[in-house]
């Protein structure tokens, strides 16, 4: 009775298993063959079971063939479970087996197989002369299955690894048992009898029980949808009952005891089924997501996983922030226990980076180079080194990072959280990103190289610039100096330079007695000298009062057209000398008095026509003054030399000079129109200039009639 029991519970078993398995994926021919092997088997157990009863005498011979019959269906599909679940064509193998399992069913259906007969206890089975094709069904299909599946196993890694062993193993057990049981002992060592051939019908315990532990611990042919959404539709199904126990009879029965045929109650019956149909999808809807928490509680979707990896390698430059983030985000979407990525610089370790906690002991560069490999995974690896070291560091699996055949460093992964082994989905996702954060550490190692580089650049520009501002600080010392020294030597060479002057402009007056045609063109020299050294020793005095801030514009009422016509009556002569006609175009109508500096605006003057005429070696000097409006324009026109376009942007600058100028005048100091510009703006004026090399140049200026305030803090600048 015990064994009856045990075997209904096994059968039950089975058909349970096979239910689960087929429904989960009914147009799966994998689902579907090995559902009905599993069936299959429940249903030779009973008939083995049967065959030994003592009420099943007068059907022994029925049950003897169908023992057997069951037998060979249990091989062919044994086989085509193999076959299907490796996925490799064996045609050859294929019509082998497809030819045996036929001979074998007729020869057992015509009685060929075995022979049943009863002596007086139990049931005694003798191999008929068909018993030959049963033994050479049963070694190719046991054989071929195996190798099948041995071959799946080799090229297999992961979770499809740890499914495969574990089936395997199950069914290599019940094969076992079941040969020893039910071929070598009765017909080898002719050892017969129930509790012999109940052996192997308990044997297929082994395929049952290891086979649920695989689709429990592995996800064998994965169940997990249907038993969720089996069991949400229970827990549905369970609140509704209740729900609809409780608010129809226990609170139906105190609203309206027992008047149920009223038509308050057939309202309230009305609502109810409403709000039972209303609440119907958020309660599935509800239970579907606790469901999915549990039996999906570490499932990912790859490509979303890929998406936020990405967005995070594409976002963070800084390398220490993107390997912490996409480290983080790679192993919360992973449900992966710890972390690490390694990073090289020259083979030695540039910077490791960490998520969750830390291992007993981390690797160095000697330690991680043993590794070697693309991809390992620690639990796919045979004994030997590269196992032994990675099971010393926890580390499950070891991604080599490499880009632009630079190997830049590694990523090590510990245990995932559910304790499973990392599957064929794992190791996908894995392959695609290694590529994506090889390239990106690449990229943010060289932007710290680069801002490194800035950083160090950025010293050194500064380093440069404080010598620079120090050397500028002497500079404007000694530019100081200078023009302190140039203020005194000035004022000390004025005073004897004007007593020179004088007396030689008293000896040509003839105040010394009559001077001969010789001596007078001698002192006239010298007069002239003077003259010119005294106008030098002006300029470099206004330089000086310049840099100093005390260089003021005093305005007053002037007559301009006086100043101009002096000017040009001075230097007629030294026109004459030169061989060049000097103009001067008076205004035609009435000119105001205009207000301004009339010492250093004369000097303005004087120096355009005199350089006008300097740098005329033949032609004119046309000097124009104009009056419109409010401002009075002069303009001094020559045909000289002009200035080159390359010396226009520098020409009013302290002491530059134009390369043609220094050639006809060596003697120049370049100051003129340096203080002939400063002279005009510092009275609101501007200064006109315009030139062609080779055909003559415009100097001249604008001056309001009535004079500005003088600003001081201009000059102060021009310092």
């Amino acid at each position: 009775m015990l064994g009856f029991i045990l075997l209904i519970i096994v059968s039950l078993a089975n058909g349970i298993l096979a239910t689960i398995l087929f429904l989960n994926n009914p147009k799966a021919m994998l689902n579907r063959v090995f559902s009905l092997l599993v069936l299959v088997l429940a249903a030779w157990s009973i008939t083995v079971f049967l065959e030994d009863w003592s009420g099943a005498r007068s059907i022994i011979d029925i049950l003897a063939k169908l023992d057997y019959l069951l037998a060979t269906i249990v091989l062919g599909l044994f086989y085509c479970f193999c076959r299907l679940l490796s996925k490799h064509r064996q045609n050859l193998l294929d019509a082998t087996v497809i030819i045996l399992t036929i001979l074998v069913s007729v020869a057992t259906i015509l009685g060929l197989t075995v022979e049943a007969t009863f002596d007086g206890a139990h049931t005694v089975l003798k191999p008929a002369i068909g018993y030959g094709l049963f033994l050479a069904l049963l070694v190719v299909d046991l054989t071929g299955g195996f190798w099948l599946l041995f071959s799946k196993f080799r090229s297999s890694h992961g979770r499809t690894r740890a499914q495969l062993r574990m089936v395997g193993l199950g069914i290599m057990l019940t094969v076992i048992f079941l040969v020893l049981a039910e071929i070598v002992a009765p017909v080898v060592f002719g050892i017969t009898g129930p509790e012999v051939t109940r052996i192997g019908v308990y044997a297929i315990v082994f395929f049952t029980g290891f086979t649920t532990y695989a689709i429990i611990k592995h996800r064998f042919m994965d169940v997990r949808l249907l038993v969720a959404r089996s069991l949400a539709y229970l827990m549905l199904l369970l609140t509704l009952a209740t729900g609809y126990s409780l608010a129809a009879l226990q609170l139906g029965g105190i609203l309206f005891g027992d008047a149920t045929n009223t038509l308050a109650h057939q309202i309230y019956n009305i609502i109810l089924a409403l709000i039972l149909a209303f609440t119907f999808q958020p309660l599935r809807r509800f239970f579907e997501r606790i469901t999915s928490r549990l039996f999906y509680r570490d499932s990912y979707d790859s490509q979303q996983v890929i998406n936020d990896f990405s967005k995070i390698l594409v976002s963070e430059i800084e390398l220490e922030a993107m390997l912490k983030h996409s480290l983080t985000q790679l192993c919360r979407s992973m449900y992966i226990q710890f972390g690490q990525v390694v990073v090289f610089d020259h083979d030695k370790v540039y910077r490791i980076d960490h998520y969750g906690p830390l291992p007993r002991r981390l690797m160095i560069a000697s330690e991680l180079r043993q590794l070697n490999k693309p991809l390992l995974v620690a639990d796919e690896l045979e004994s030997g080194e590269r196992k032994t070291l990675m099971e010393e560091h926890g580390i499950r699996v070891s991604v080599d990072l490499s880009a632009r055949g630079e190997q830049i460093g590694y990523l090590l992964l510990g245990d995932k959280l559910s304790g499973d082994i990392y599957s064929s989905q794992d190791i996908e996702l894995l392959e695609i990103l290694k590529k994506e954060l090889a390239v990106a550490v690449l990229n943010a190692k060289a932007y710290a190289e680069i801002r490194e580089f800035n950083q160090t650049l950025q010293q050194r520009v500064d380093y440069a610039t404080n010598r620079l501002r120090v050397a500028n600080r002497h500079l404007k010392e000694l530019d100081k100096t200078k023009d302190e020294f140039i203020s005194m030597a000035s004022h000390q060479l004025r005073t004897p330079l004007t007593t020179i002057k004088g007396y030689l402009s008293m000896m040509l007056e003839g105040d010394a007695g009559r001077l001969t045609t010789s001596q007078k063109e001698f002192v006239g020299y010298a007069f002239g000298s003077s003259e010119r050294m005294v106008n030098l020793i002006s300029d470099l005095l206004n330089v000086s009062r310049l840099s100093a801030g005390r260089f003021l514009i005093q305005a007053k009422p002037t007559d301009m057209v006086q100043m101009v016509a002096d000017e040009v009556r001075q230097l007629h002569n030294h026109a004459t000398a030169k061989n060049v006609q000097l103009l001067f175009e008076h205004p035609t109508a009435s000119f105001p008095v205009v207000e301004l500096d009339d010492n250093k605006t004369r000097q303005v003057i004087m120096n355009f026509i005199d350089n006008a005429i300097y740098y005329t070696q033949k032609g004119s000097v046309t000097v124009r003054l104009e009056h419109d409006g409010n401002m009075v324009r002069l303009e001094v026109r020559d045909t000289g030399i002009g200035v080159p376009d390359k010396a226009k942007k520098k020409l009013f600058s302290k002491f530059y000079r134009a390369e043609n100028a220094q050639v006809v005048r060596p003697d120049g100091t370049g100051l003129g129109l340096y203080l002939a510009k400063r002279v005009i703006e510092d009275q609101g004026g501007t200064i006109i200039f315009k030139s062609t090399e080779g055909r003559g140049s415009v100097f001249g200026f604008e001056l309001p009639v009535k004079a500005k305030k003088p600003k001081v803090k201009a000059s102060v600048a021009h310092g």
